[in-house]
């Protein structure tokens, strides 16, 4: 579960969120994000900062050994995030957000998965 949840976050934080080294992929990246969902002037700085304080959460969560207590982390990272997300965007953005979520999620689980085959 917490290589999955690596994986996921790592695929989505390349999709939409701030990359260091390439700071214009990072603008494109919320550039597309902010397309997709049609976000208004005023949703883009909350928006943003949401994207910021899950990336600090995954912070603090690759530091956790314990399978257990990762996995009960993730879960309250991931719907943290979720609820403040519902909270910025309208009921039809936060749908799209949700399925691009989700789609990222199993898309990970898959290559994730796969790996896991490749390697044995």
């Amino acid at each position: 579960m917490k290589k999955m949840a690596i994986a996921l976050v790592a695929m989505f934080v390349m999709t939409v969120s701030a990359n260091a080294q390439s700071d214009n992929n990072s603008k494109l990246s919320f550039q597309r994000l902010s397309n997709y969902l049609e976000l208004t002037t005023s949703q883009v700085k909350p928006v943003k900062t949401a994207m910021a304080q899950l990336m600090m959460s995954m912070e603090a969560y690759y530091q956790l050994d314990n399978q257990s207590e990762a996995q009960e982390t993730w879960q309250k990272i991931q719907a943290r995030h979720k609820a403040t997300m519902k909270k910025v965007l309208t009921k039809k953005q936060y749908k799209k957000y949700e399925q691009m979520l989700d789609l990222t999620i199993k898309n990970a689980a898959e290559h994730m998965t796969d790996q896991q085959m490749a390697l044995k």
